[in-house]
């Protein structure tokens, strides 16, 4: 397992283009551990507020290397979207969920991207859709539940910055 983290760009998203991350510095919290940080522009005015959570991770599992990032608002509420089908079905919306949030959260594994919709204009419900569907068929709930705790991980790391950039970016009044 690797604990290399590192950042994206959020315009990286569907139907957006990719650019190259900036260079990681780190943060230490309370109790001495260190964090990793965000992307140096986070801290430009107003452009920074698109990186405030954005963390990407890579870890091993069973032969396999997976990326995974936290996801920004629009890639949330097109989970909720995937979600519509089972809400109300008790463990199968549980499960429902956790799929759908490892389908949004893997950047790739063994270095392949999920799949997506063809085009230019690809709308992020029909990409969620179809890597929902993509994990839905094709892996294990013992994979999905892996994955799905390393992405929990990786948001409660995401929030430990945040809550320390907090402080060390607080007020002095």
């Amino acid at each position: 397992m690797s604990d290399t983290y590192g950042t994206y760009d959020p315009a990286d998203r569907p139907g957006r283009k990719a650019t190259a991350p900036e260079a990681v510095s780190t943060l230490t919290a309370e109790d001495g551990t260190v964090l990793p940080s965000f992307d140096q522009r986070h801290s430009e005015n107003f452009r920074g507020l698109l990186y405030i959570g954005s963390l990407t991770e890579r870890f091993s599992w069973l032969g396999h290397d997976f990326v995974i990032r936290t996801l920004a608002v629009d890639e949330l509420l097109a989970v909720s979207l995937v979600l519509k089908e089972y809400q109300g079905t008790g463990g199968g919306e549980q499960l429902a969920y956790a799929t759908a949030m490892v389908s949004m959260s893997v950047v790739s594994v063994d270095g392949e991207e999920l799949p997506a919709p063809i085009g230019e204009d690809q709308k992020l419900a029909e990409w969620a859709h179809r890597r929902f569907a993509y994990v839905k068929n094709n892996w294990y709930q013992y994979t999905i539940s892996h994955v799905f705790q390393k992405y929990l991980e990786l948001e409660d790391k995401a929030q430990q910055v945040v809550d320390a950039m907090g402080k060390a970016f607080a007020s002095t009044d």
